[in-house]
């Protein structure tokens, strides 16, 4: 395999034996490189008096030259690349809003009393890619799909798919999309070509793990670790792969477009059109099923978010989790009042708060937000009893559930005894959930209801699932 320049601006891969890394403001030109990887990351110094503006970084005026000297020269070089045959890697991170200073100023009052305004206006890091986004807005998710033309980045993928994520929507005419959402059909990830063989291809970010990085022997400095080493290796043979397969497509002279006429079409030609629209229609009707199937099967897999989830999508794993054990649950919201939980069954009435901690006991935070929403919900007319408060607490959750320690600090224990709110460990009730889904245990799922209406001040203890199994 010949060796191949590879040079990489605004982002660190490993090794540099492998990856060339060049800095932001280096005047390097991209021609001298075989194949380019590409982040388009802003690196500026502030104002020093004035460090943000409109919560934006403003930049200084030394930094505003730099910066802006920086932008044009990747956006030349970029396109001068493309223009000559490279093959250029843009990693689509999400894109980075700054202000900087325009040179004109303006003057307000006289004498001792002038004040001077610098005007400054906002660029954002995505100025320095020479092709016009549509559309451009930063979401962050993994739900892919390829589309048909995706065949060439799938090696790729295979590679990099556990340390990826998109974190940009974009659209442009210019591009043909290889990956989009899985819902919404939103394009992640592109391909651009020319006729000189030069190819821009679109992709979603590299996340490095921590394990991909050790502090040297002298304590100060990291070193790549040898599990990020074999990752750039085999990283380093898929992007060689697609710029071999890529160059070697571009030696083929472009089809006419009169090719397609009538009079030169091929009777065998016909035949297999006929027989590939046939298999692409099946195809179309096959991965509908699957993506069907994998809609179907995250549903039923929403109660192992009770393990690992926080903020929104813990709540909704709850709300799951309680109608599974005989509740109805749902967010509550009529405008004046919005509830985390509101859950009840014959047993009671509950309102629940949910608290997801990454790396720390649940605390007392969520207890003043709970015994208010209890509260208001007392007000309101067409309640005439209290409802019991239940916090739900998902602690160290991005801890395995075995090497959890402290669920609940002192604190939050106290203020769960003086004010009778019951406690509950997600992952605890994902045991229970997991259970019921399994056995349909009705008597099991209502002594389990029981549990939230006799417990008070203390954490629920749900009752042994081996024995409702042995019985």
């Amino acid at each position: 395999m010949a060796i191949k320049i590879i040079y990489t601006v605004g982002l660190q891969l490993p090794t540099q034996d492998i990856f060339e890394p060049k800095s932001f403001n280096s005047n390097i030109s991209l021609l001298d490189a075989d194949i380019v990887l590409f982040e388009p990351n802003l690196v500026y110094q502030t104002d020093y008096i004035n460090g943000t503006y409109n919560g934006k970084a403003s930049l200084s005026e030394a930094s505003t030259t730099q910066c802006l000297e920086s932008i044009k020269h990747w956006q030349e070089e970029l396109k001068t690349s493309y223009e000559h045959g490279k093959t250029i890697f843009i990693f689509t991170r999400a894109y980075e809003e700054v202000y900087y200073q325009t040179g004109r100023k303006e003057y307000s009052g006289t004498g001792r009393n002038m004040k001077t305004t610098h005007i400054v206006d906002l660029i954002d890091s995505y100025i320095m890619i020479p092709f016009n986004f549509t559309n451009k807005k930063i979401a962050k998710g993994k739900n892919i799909k390829f589309t048909k033309d995706a065949t060439l980045i799938k090696g790729y993928w295979e590679v990099v798919k556990d340390i990826c994520e998109y974190e940009l929507y974009f659209e442009t005419k210019q591009a043909k999309p290889l990956i989009q959402t899985k819902i919404g059909d939103k394009t992640v990830g592109a391909i651009l070509r020319n006729n000189n063989g030069g190819t821009i291809l679109f992709l979603p970010p590299l996340n490095l793990p921590d394990n991909f990085y050790k502090m040297n022997l002298d304590g100060k400095t990291k070193v790549w670790t040898s599990i990020a080493i074999q990752f750039g290796k085999q990283l380093l043979s898929q992007i060689i792969a697609i710029d071999k397969s890529l160059k070697s497509e571009s030696q083929e002279t472009p089809s006419p477009t009169w090719l397609n006429e009538q009079q030169f079409q091929l009777e065998m030609e016909k035949k297999y059109l006929s027989e590939i629209e046939i298999l692409e229609n099946q195809l179309v009707m096959i991965q509908t099923k699957i993506d069907l199937k994998k809609s179907e099967l995250q549903k039923e897999i929403l109660s192992k978010k009770l393990l690992f989830e926080n903020g929104k999508p813990l709540e909704n794993a709850i709300i799951e989790a309680l109608q599974v054990i005989g509740f109805t649950a749902e967010n509550y919201d009529d405008g004046n009042s919005e509830f985390d939980i509101v859950f009840e069954s014959k047993e009671g009435r509950f309102i629940g708060e949910a608290e997801g901690k990454d790396n720390a006991p649940i605390a007392i935070t969520k207890f003043r937000q709970l015994e208010s929403n209890i509260q208001e919900d007392f007000a309101r007319e067409e309640v005439s009893k209290y409802a019991k408060g239940i916090l739900f607490g998902n602690p160290y959750r991005l801890i395995h559930p075995q090497d959890r320690k402290e669920f609940f600090t002192q604190k939050a224990l106290d203020a769960a005894k003086r004010t009778g709110i019951a406690l509950v460990n997600t992952h605890e009730l994902f045991e229970v959930v997991k259970y019921l889904k399994q056995s349909k245990n009705k008597i099991y799922a209502k002594k389990v209801r029981e549990c939230f209406k006799n417990t008070y001040g203390e954490i629920i203890k749900f009752p042994p699932i081996k024995k409702e199994a042995n019985e």
